[in-house]
């Protein structure tokens, strides 16, 4: 069963709340460079990831766009969120993005969870201009058995 969100992500305006999910406003764009990933049982190194950074807009001299070509980008919202008990999440894609090839990923946000939530946003084909504040995603809420809360190495303060 869906749990709307927005009693716990903070920062939502009116065009946020969307009639089963919340939509997130993109605040930062780290690109995911291709240098090797290592995972193993005791070790992790994760990828370098570069700030993207922002330039005049073409379209609009006044705004600030970020200019992206095909690949991955790790990105933040400007949103807080605190999963309560019983409750997990993800991100998903606005359909805007889906329609032109730029797909949404996340991990599952488990119950406990308490920073500013973000994912990863793939570029599949073309360029594509982003200005800050733009929504790009939702924060999708379900229903959860919860075993223990999340207090991973992501949780605010660790």
């Amino acid at each position: 069963m869906i749990v709307h969100s927005k009693d716990f992500v903070s920062d939502l305006t009116d065009d946020c709340i969307q009639p089963n999910a919340v939509d997130l406003k993109v605040s930062k764009l780290l690109m995911i460079t291709s240098e090797p990933f290592v995972l193993t049982e005791g070790h992790k190194q994760n990828r370098h990831k570069t700030e993207v950074p922002l330039f005049q807009d073409p379209q609009d001299k006044d705004k600030l766009v970020w200019h992206l070509y095909p690949g991955s980008y790790e990105f933040e919202t400007e949103h807080y969120v605190e999963v309560p008990e019983g409750t997990a999440g993800w991100i998903i894609a606005r359909s805007t993005l889906n329609r032109n090839g730029i797909f949404i990923t996340s991990g599952l946000y488990d119950s406990g969870f308490k920073n500013f939530i973000g994912g990863v946003m793939h570029v599949g084909s073309g360029e594509f201009f982003l200005s800050p504040k733009t929504r790009i995603a939702q924060f999708v809420t379900l229903q959860a058995e919860t075993n223990h809360k999340y207090d991973g190495q992501y949780q605010d303060g660790k």
